[in-house]
């Protein structure tokens, strides 16, 4: 079994470094276009999908929806809040500047503890490595679990420390070995 984790299309918040945690903004044209030439890119290299996970905020599941119908997937994308992007809390809305200048210690009042996000998205992928075998899966998410992800529980080789910021429209692949998952982007 493989998992791919693959991070939303652009929305129009990226674009300008504004934090939107659990604010749910849609993808824009261009992170609608990103999708697509993942998909292509996607198929081309790794092949089919037997699985879909989305996080239920809309430029998840959008892309989802956008990466399934280029992939020609005819199976329900399942949604799943274990991957709903991290709540930053009194952060959410603001510039990145803005947020550095209102929270410089980054103590952000009702912030979503990293650890609970770790945890929730290892449920996750520990639930669906525990009923699948011989398939793909793939797992549109955020930014912010995937950081996370990577912050504590992935290995990852020094051409791979650009994952701890993982770019909209980013997909990487997960494998479990030896207990540990090791991650590789594939984008």
């Amino acid at each position: 079994m493989s998992i791919f984790l693959l991070r939303h299309g652009q929305t129009d918040w990226n674009l300008i470094d504004r934090c939107q945690g659990h604010t749910d903004i849609p993808l824009n044209e261009t992170g609608k276009k990103m999708i697509e030439q993942v998909a292509v890119i996607f198929k081309r290299d790794v092949g089919k999908i037997d699985y879909i996970v989305s996080s239920p905020l809309s430029r998840a599941h959008e892309s989802a929806l956008i990466f399934s119908n280029s992939l020609g997937y005819k199976g329900e994308i399942i949604i799943n809040e274990l991957f709903i992007e991290r709540c930053f809390g009194l952060a959410e809305g603001l510039l990145h500047d803005e947020i550095i200048l209102k929270f410089p210690n980054l103590d952000i009042p009702e912030m979503e503890p990293e650890t609970d996000v770790f945890s929730r998205a290892m449920e996750g992928l520990n639930h669906y490595n525990s009923i699948y075998s011989d398939v793909n899966i793939l797992i549109v998410t955020h930014g912010g679990v995937l950081k996370t992800l990577v912050d504590n529980q992935t290995t990852y080789g020094e051409e791979d420390m650009n994952l701890v910021h993982a770019v909209p429209g980013g997909i990487f692949k997960m494998d479990l070995q030896n207990g540990e998952y090791q991650i590789k982007e594939i984008k």
